[in-house]
């Protein structure tokens, strides 16, 4: 008779890989370290027993309390010593035989275990992520002024966790519209579904953040802030959720991981109602400082395109999570730099992508081009201190960048970034080119929404730092008005609270080549 729940499978844990077999209430396992086998007896969630390890002749008592679906467990070790003996499981058990595809604190009813998420939006369209909660059918529903607009049905799979994106389409600018999703399991509250300000809008608010941690408080007030801002949209740009050991391991432990933060009180309220696009930094690529040699990119990149909904992600030629996002006067460019990035041949963006960005921006009309970074782009000092960056990473990627900017004439660039966990505002005056002035280099950095301060300041170790904050949460909002004349753009760097920490304002003519 098998366990009542799906005990039997692989996990990684503190002592190496754990092979655990039940059969009713009795289950075995052998695991990696010094050639160790458990037996033990399951009652409810919780299995009791014993550890022998020929390796070193030792042996002793363990517990295990597993979570739903035996998705991992939280344990302990006694005998010549004590101390924690936790795991993650490898695969998702089979539907028939309990598995559960949802993370922690997933929805506990309704027809979704996660979300809604409102992904990238245009200004006749929207794509909304949701993870159901079985494999029934699930509709998005589209209204407005009480009228059902559209209605899509979905079929969500096992293999792709329930995760679904509905992409929404032909809907009329300027109309207020509200979106619901049914199934079986009922039905979520309606929601107000924003789309794109039009191209030839003269102002919008972006807001941008990373290093995305604590997840397990309830409440993250800084989320509330962005929330009042008001944004067209919030571009999460690395970092968005953790992968520790565990979580690197394999595709499963890597969703676990990515609907921890999604599943945040807090977060989920926000992306319900703000359009949200995302890019990945190192930690949720895989492990820390990762790049293109991590042998677990593919099942990451997999995870990721699951757990967001980007329109699009690189292109037909060209793998990755880059993209770029119109949003009124302002085009947003979502740079990858984890997929090409190679340590040792100092790239970051690597070729296509960098060819891709460039000819990109040249063909955008938008006045305002953000390039949004995970890595850090005009830091100096990072260099010096062996942080990230494209200075000390990809110093031919960032002169050729600047370089083509500059011979093509693009107006409008300002760059944002995150990932140290802490905000500077950094300024790289235009350069000489032979008798004209190149345009003036803007770059805000903001981090950590939701992790600890890095708590040192490099003010006096950055030729272009012009401001920084160090000590405290914070996140960023692009600004953008055509008519505020000599301020068309406004850099803004928030607290937790929503209180200005810095600011910039820039004239957008100053952001082009000038004689």
């Amino acid at each position: 008779m098998d366990s009542p729940l799906p005990i039997t499978g692989s996990y990684v844990t503190t002592f190496g890989t754990l092979r655990l077999e039940a059969r009713g209430d009795k289950v075995t396992g052998k695991y990696t370290h010094e050639d160790g086998s458990v037996t033990g007896t399951l009652t409810g969630n919780t299995i009791r027993g014993t550890w022998v390890q020929k390796g070193n002749a030792s042996e002793g008592t363990f517990v295990f309390e597993f979570d739903r679906g035996a998705n991992g467990f939280r344990g302990t070790w006694e005998g010549g010593g004590n101390g924690p003996w936790n795991g993650v499981r490898l695969e998702l058990a089979p539907a028939d035989r309990g598995g559960f595809p949802g993370g922690w604190n997933s929805l506990a009813e309704g027809p979704l275990l996660a979300g809604p998420m409102i992904g990238e939006v245009s200004t006749q369209s929207a794509y909304i992520w949701t993870q159901a909660r079985c494999t029934s059918p699930v509709t998005l529903v589209v209204a407005t002024e009480g009228s059902e607009v559209r209605r899509i049905v979905k079929t969500p799979t096992w293999n792709e966790w329930l995760c679904q994106v509905f992409h929404v389409e032909d809907l009329r600018p300027g109309v207020p519209y509200t979106y619901w999703l049914e199934s079986t399991h009922g039905k979520t509250p309606a929601r107000p579904l924003p789309l794109a300000p039009a191209p030839d809008a003269r102002a919008v608010r972006i807001a941008f953040g990373s290093c995305l941690c604590f997840y397990h408080h309830p409440e993250l007030p800084i989320l509330d802030a962005i929330e009042r801002d008001a944004p067209a949209c919030l571009a999460m740009i690395g970092d968005n959720t953790y992968y520790y050991q565990f979580d690197w391991q394999s595709e499963h432990t890597m969703m676990l991981a990515q609907l921890r933060a999604r599943n945040n009180p807090s977060f989920r309220r926000l992306v319900s109602a703000l359009p949200t696009v995302g890019v990945w930094d190192d930690h949720d690529f895989g492990p820390n400082d990762a790049d293109n040699r991590f042998s677990g990119k593919d099942m990451a990149l997999r995870t990721f395109r699951r757990s967001w909904a980007n329109a699009r992600w690189g292109t037909n030629a060209t793998a990755g999570v880059f993209s770029s996002v119109r949003m009124g006067p302002a085009e947003l460019f979502l740079l990858d730099s984890r997929w090409y990035r190679n340590q040792p041949a100092h790239t970051l963006l690597g070729e296509a992508q960098l060819v891709w960005l460039v000819e990109s921006l040249e063909r955008s009309t938008a006045p305002v081009k953000i390039i949004a970074s995970p890595t850090q782009v005009l830091a100096d000092a990072a260099v010096a201190k062996g942080w990230e960056c494209f200075r000390r990473d990809a110093p031919q990627e960032l002169e050729g960048l600047l370089g083509e900017i500059e011979a093509r004439d693009i107006r409008g660039v300002v760059f944002v970034s995150g990932d140290l966990h802490m905000a500077n505002l950094f300024h790289q005056e235009g350069r000489d080119l032979h008798g004209r002035r190149g345009p003036e280099w803007w770059e805000l950095t903001t981090s950590p929404l939701a992790n600890d301060p890095w708590m040192e300041a490099i003010a006096g170790k950055d030729r272009y730092l012009v401001a920084e904050v160090v000590d405290r949460n914070n996140y960023g909002l692009i600004d953008i008005d055509l008519d505020r004349k000599g301020k068309e753009v406004l850099l803004v760097c928030k607290d937790e609270q929503g209180r200005v920490l810095f600011d910039q304002p820039i004239a957008l003519p100053t952001l082009a080549v000038r004689r």
